[in-house]
C-alpha cells in the first residue's frame, strides 16, 4: 500500500557501498528519497544531489531546497586501514563534515530525524559488545566515529531527533578491496582465471569479525528510521564471530582451484583488533530486526560477483 504522504529522506554517500543498498530498501517502501553524493561522483550518476559535507554552505541549500523528514549520515571515512593512513582527512570527512551536516540542520524549519551511522571500532574489540561498555579508542576511525557521537548527543539543533548506530562489520558484491573478505574473493577469481599465481597474501587471518551481509544492514538502518527512538543508541549485530581462516574455508570449498595462503609481515597491523562481535539484543527488541542472509551465502555471493567482474 503506498504511502499517503510518504516522507523525504535525505541519503549522504549514497554513492558508496551501504548507501546504494539503502537506497533500494527505502524506494521499495515508498519513501521519497533524495540521493546525494560528492559533486564529482555525482557529474556521473542521475537523479543524485552533488553535496560535499565540508562546504557548509552547500549543505545548507541543499537541506533548505529538500527539507528532508529524515537524514541518514552514511558519508564518511570507515576503512581502518585508510584511516591509518590518512588520519587528517579521516578526521576531518568523520567530525568537521557531521558538525556541518547537523548544523545545516538549523534551516529545514520542522523536526527532523537524524540517524547516524558511526562503528563498532568504538568498542575497541569483545565478544559480545554492549551499548554501555567502555570505549576504548585504537584508531582514527574509533576516534572520529566516538568524537562525533558526542557532537551529536550535545547539539543544541532545535527538533533534531537523533538516533546513533553502531554498526558492527557487515560486507556483500561490490564491498570496496579496502576491506579483507572482498579482496580474498577478488584474488580467487583471479586465480580461477590465471590472472595471478594461486597464492593469497593476507594478514591475520584469526582475526575474529561479524561479516553481516549489506542487505541485512539495509533493511536494519529502514528499520532504525521507522522504530528506533530518538535520543538512543543502538549496536547492529548478529552476535555471531567468523575469522578470516573461517572464511577462507568457504572460499577453498568454492573455488574451482587450490589457492595457498600467506600471511604478509607487510599486511599485519600492529594495534588490529582480535575479536570484535557484539550484543544487538536492544535493536532487535525495538526493531523485530533478524539477519537473514548466511555467511556462506554472503561469500558465494561475492565470488560470484568478482568471477563476472574480473
Amino acid at each position: 500500500m503506498a504511502k499517503k504522504d510518504p516522507k523525504t529522506v535525505l541519503i549522504t554517500g549514497s554513492e558508496g557501498f551501504v548507501g546504494s543498498h539503502l537506497t533500494k530498501a527505502l524506494q521499495e517502501a515508498l519513501y521519497k528519497v533524495e540521493c546525494t553524493c560528492r559533486p564529482l561522483t555525482a557529474t556521473k550518476r542521475e537523479a543524485c544531489i552533488p553535496l560535499d559535507i565540508l562546504n557548509y554552505e552547500m549543505i545548507k541549500d541543499v537541506m533548505a531546497t529538500y527539507t528532508p523528514d529524515i537524514v541518514v549520515h552514511l558519508a564518511a571515512i570507515t576503512s581502518v586501514g585508510k584511516s591509518l593512513r590518512d588520519p587528517i582527512r579521516t578526521y576531518t570527512t568523520n567530525v568537521i563534515g557531521t558538525v556541518n551536516l547537523i548544523e545545516a540542520c538549523r534551516v529545514i524549519g520542522k523536526p527532523v530525524r537524524f540517524v547516524h551511522v558511526s562503528s563498532s571500532e568504538v568498542y575497541g574489540g569483545g565478544t559480545s559488545c554492549g551499548e554501555t561498555d567502555e570505549v576504548v579508542l585504537r584508531n582514527p576511525i574509533a576516534v572520529s566515529k566516538y568524537a562525533a557521537e558526542l557532537i551529536i548527543q550535545n547539539t543544541t539543533v532545535q527538533g533534531l531527533e537523533y538516533i546513533i548506530m553502531r554498526p558492527f562489520s557487515n560486507t556483500g558484491p561490490g564491498h570496496s578491496e579496502d576491506f579483507v573478505l572482498p579482496t580474498i574473493a577478488k584474488q580467487v577469481a583471479e586465480i580461477e582465471q590465471n590472472k595471478r599465481p594461486p597464492l593469497l597474501e593476507l594478514g591475520d587471518i584469526e582475526v575474529v569479525r561479524e561479516f553481516n551481509n549489506i542487505v541485512d544492514i539495509a533493511s536494519a538502518y529502514h528499520l532504525a528510521i521507522e522504530k528506533c527512538r530518538p535520543g538512543e543508541l543502538y549496536n547492529v549485530a548478529s552476535g555471531k564471530g567468523h575469522s578470516v581462516a573461517d572464511a577462507l574455508t568457504v572460499f577453498r570449498g568454492l573455488s574451482k582451484v587450490d589457492f595457498e595462503v600467506k600471511v604478509a609481515e607487510t599486511k599485519l597491523r600492529k594495534d588490529d583488533i582480535h575479536v570484535l562481535v557484539g550484543n544487538g539484543t536492544k535493536f532487535i527488541s525495538c526493531t523485530g530486526w533478524k539477519p537473514r542472509i548466511p555467511f556462506e551465502k554472503t561469500i558465494e555471493d561475492m565470488l560470484n560477483y568478482w568471477r563476472a567482474k574480473v
